[in-house]
């Protein structure tokens, strides 16, 4: 989007990316300049970047999916039975 549209539409634009959880890439001169996304999108991508900042920590989230592959997997009845 523009970036004189994104000015004309800002209130509009900021409710649509924190209520639907969108990207919105706005531009100038037909060049990428920035990219909003909501606070939870943000956040979420802070917390990524420190996982995969922390060897150890990013070593032991793997060594939990491996072993998730590798083991059996249960239904909720199958661990809670039928009566829930």
């Amino acid at each position: 989007m523009p970036l004189s549209e994104a000015k004309a539409k800002l209130s509009e634009l900021l409710d649509a990316v924190s209520k639907r959880n969108e990207r919105l890439t706005i531009t100038r001169n037909g060049k990428r300049a920035a990219i909003v996304v909501s606070p939870d999108e943000y956040e979420s991508w802070q917390a990524t970047l420190e996982i995969m900042s922390d060897p150890k920590f990013l070593a032991d989230v793997r060594k939990g999916i491996r072993g998730l592959r590798r083991a059996k997997t249960y239904t909720l009845d199958e661990i809670f039975g039928a009566e829930r």
